[in-house]
């Protein structure tokens, strides 16, 4: 069961951080940074979502080598491709994008394939 969690806690945090950097660099409805790389850049340096995006994957990174010290790579790493799911749900909910119903349709085809990869593998 800790396996689970700790597999969960890493995509959670995989798709928080990049919602994050989405954020940090700005939405889509957002102006384009003045100053062009240099503002960009400069941008990164001070943006607070930024920061928590890095944060984020801090925690992320530890709970994924926690997880590989409890079970294989083989099952570990195709369960990391909830993130992609979770990314697709986070871009409708939190960032307001819209998402066809293809996307909807493979992001349901990449959960089934989570489950005959990874089910029940730990």
């Amino acid at each position: 069961m800790l396996i689970w969690a700790l597999l969960l806690g890493t995509v959670l945090c995989d798709v928080g951080g990049q919602v994050c950097f989405k954020l940090g660099v700005g939405h889509e409805t957002a102006p384009a940074p003045a100053g062009g790389l240099r503002g960009f850049f400069g941008g990164l340096l001070v943006s607070p979502w930024i920061a928590a995006g890095i944060l984020v994957y801090v925690v992320e990174i530890t709970m994924w080598f926690a997880a590989l010290s409890m079970t294989r790579l083989s099952i570990a790493y195709p369960f990391m491709a909830l993130s992609y799911c979770g990314v697709v749900i986070a871009s409708r909910w939190i960032l307001g994008e819209r998402v066809s119903p293809r996307r909807w349709l493979a992001t349901g085809a990449v959960v089934f394939g989570v489950a005959l990869a990874c089910w029940p593998g730990i």
